[in-house]
């Protein structure tokens, strides 16, 4: 079960930036998770937003990112808005850092997937949903990706397992209360992306001491 820091710790400190994956890595998360987009210059930036208006700042470089943490965790990097123009060189980005290993590359953009998977089969890739995908379409998921990402309020055990069928990890987005975190635990998801660690790390290990074999 992986703890995922969504845009680092950014429940407790500004979203994509070094406090907030400092944090998230001090708290025990196992991935940090990245919104990648290109500037206008074509610049690789992390960054959720198509401006900077909300956040009111300057964001980090992908470069600067992956240099700082490298081989020290695990990525679950977001393209938004992918494009032929630059989503090839954030690949690259990951091979050039040595990630590809400890890297998986999800967008909600399925076509991109697929074009992706195509250009770099060597790189891991995971769709994302809004709402649960038919069998059919996880069907068609699985020819390019390894998992999938699902609004955590959208989920149920069937529709886990039938992910689980066709051998997709399973990944909840974004759970940050305390009930939300235990139930999505329950349905066997693989991963539980929140910008809380501490408290996912915390449910998490709770869950595992329920699941030991009492004494006699």
């Amino acid at each position: 079960m992986d703890v995922i820091a969504h845009r680092g710790a950014s429940g407790h400190e500004p979203e994509h930036t070094f406090a907030a994956y400092d944090l998230a890595l001090a708290q025990g998360a196992d991935m940090l998770e990245l919104d990648v987009r290109a500037t206008q210059d074509g610049e690789l930036v992390v960054l959720h937003d198509t401006t900077t208006e909300r956040t009111g700042r300057e964001p980090l470089t992908l470069d600067a990112v992956l240099s700082r943490y490298g081989r020290s965790t695990r990525w679950l990097v977001e393209l938004k808005d992918p494009e032929p123009s630059w989503e090839g060189r954030a690949l690259q980005a990951l091979v050039d850092h040595d990630l590809v290993d400890l890297a998986v590359v999800q967008s909600f953009d399925v076509r991109a997937l697929r074009r992706m998977k195509l250009a770099r089969p060597d790189v891991s890739y995971a769709a994302l949903f809004r709402h649960a995908p038919s069998g059919r379409r996880l069907d068609r998921v699985a020819k390019h990706s390894c998992g999938v990402g699902v609004w955590h309020g959208a989920l149920t055990a069937a529709f886990v397992a039938a992910a689980h069928a066709r051998g997709l990890a399973m990944r909840a987005w974004t759970v940050n209360g305390e009930r939300t975190i235990d139930r999505v635990l329950a349905l066997g998801v693989d991963g539980v992306i929140t910008d809380l660690p501490d408290v996912a790390g915390e449910r998490v290990r709770a869950a595992g001491a329920a699941q030991l074999p009492q004494a006699a």
